[in-house]
């Protein structure tokens, strides 16, 4: 089996093509691999032809290399991926990248490397792993669909507005796909009826000219965003009952907002019909919570995703709900040299994030030669536990991220204190 002293970066996605340019930059030997055979993660392989940002350019480009100037506040996918592809062409991190290369499984050995083997069969052992394989990809369903038999499908398999042309559709869900995907069936559907199972926080893309998002100011605590947004919501939108749709449950940055301001024109117009959750299905028939009972052509879950890492063993990186159970959001205490990257959710904009999350891993991979322990166990003893969330503050991640680079010669002094080092 071949012995490699590299870093193994598993995905070239968003995230993936962060880390490998900052472990190059700290002069970090690793390999990088990519299942499919394009850089940009979700944004080549996962999202529908119609498929816009909602977070825009400024909340979702990288630091280091801003969007072209001709861009519009919200880029298309498209532009997406020829946004991903000249990021890595300018670093050169496609030179070296293996595409349609999988990884099937990665096992943590004795001599505290990892043996990987990818799908063409093929076995080699690294010195770490970096996992970078996204959260946008394990469809998660309701309960019920095994027993429809009408049309069913995912929101990842939502490719092309014909798919609903002249068509009584069912979505299911209110994040940004379920917005999106409710309101083309508004437009090319025969009817569009949208079930929600709870409270949603939906934001308009726009307030005063500018992206929802680039109102919130850095230095705002949460407490603040949320009271400046619950203000500028009533008096832009109202109040959600008003559009047949239930309150939300939660406070606002709970769960992931979604951000539309279609759905309640058309709510309005009478071309999307809010219903309740579903509670069975008998056949190709729907039946809600209150009763009623529909048929549809289509019915789209718009349901979201599990949290999975296919390759690792399960007890390796536990997860609760979607919430992956990693020390400073990145590490276990019992393994040296794994590293989890972008298993966590911003609340809006990821792009600010990316550029001192991997320059914190580079740096992490540097300290961890340094440790007689796994570096999880230094983490644990510095408070750094795992996430109450798998939502974050962008803004407050940075924050941290910051103190926590500024801080390593400090970290590498307590370490060296307690005879971890």
């Amino acid at each position: 089996m071949k012995r490699s002293k590299k870093q193994l970066v598993i995905g070239a996605g968003p995230t993936g093509l962060a880390v490998a340019k900052a472990l190059g930059e700290a002069n970090i030997a690793y390999e990088h691999v990519e299942a499919t055979d394009h850089v940009g993660g979700n944004w080549a392989h996962g999202v529908y032809e119609s498929t816009h940002i909602v977070s825009s350019c400024k909340t979702t480009e990288y630091s280091d290399y801003p969007m072209p100037e001709d861009y519009p506040d919200f880029p298309s996918a498209e532009q997406m991926c020829r946004y991903f592809e000249a990021y890595a062409e300018k670093f050169g991190l496609d030179e070296d990248l293996r595409f349609e290369t999988e990884v099937d499984e990665v096992q943590y050995r004795d001599d505290e490397l990892w043996d990987v083997r990818f799908d063409d069969g093929t076995e080699e052992i690294y010195r770490g792993v970096i996992v970078c394989n996204g959260h946008h990809w394990a469809r998660q369903f309701p309960g019920w669909v095994d027993d429809y038999e009408g049309e069913v499908i995912h929101s990842k398999d939502y490719k092309s507005p014909e798919q609903l042309d002249d068509k009584r559709v069912l979505v299911l869900g209110g994040g940004n796909s379920g917005c999106d995907i409710i309101a083309e069936s508004a437009r090319r559907g025969q009817s569009a009826h949208w079930s929600l199972r709870r409270g949603y926080w939906f934001l308009p893309e726009l307030l005063f000219g500018r992206p929802v998002i680039e109102i919130i100011k850095p230095w705002m605590p949460v407490a603040a965003q949320r009271l400046l947004l619950r203000a500028l919501l009533r008096i832009v939108i109202g109040r959600y009952e008003d559009y047949g749709l239930p309150e939300p449950d939660h406070r606002l940055f709970e769960a992931h907002p979604s951000i539309s301001s279609e759905v309640f024109l058309y709510i309005k117009q009478g071309r999307i019909e809010p219903v309740g959750d579903v509670a069975a299905v008998d056949g190709e028939t729907v039946i809600f919570a209150d009763g009623d009972r529909r048929k549809y052509d289509l019915v789209v879950c718009a349901t979201g995703y599990e949290v999975a890492f296919p390759f690792l063993p399960d007890e390796i990186v536990p997860v609760e709900g979607k919430n992956p159970q990693l020390y400073g959001g990145l590490v276990r205490p019992e393994y040296r040299h794994l590293y989890v990257a972008g298993a966590y959710q911003a609340r809006y904009g990821i792009g600010p994030l990316l550029r001192p999350m991997a320059q914190l891993i580079a740096d992490l991979v540097t300290l961890q030669e340094e440790l007689e322990v796994p570096l999880g166990v230094l983490l644990e003893e510095l408070g750094q536990g795992p996430l109450d969330s798998h939502l974050v503050d962008p803004h407050h991640a940075i924050r941290r991220m910051a103190i926590s680079r500024k801080l390593m010669p400090a970290i590498k002094w307590f370490a060296r204190a307690k005879g971890m080092a």
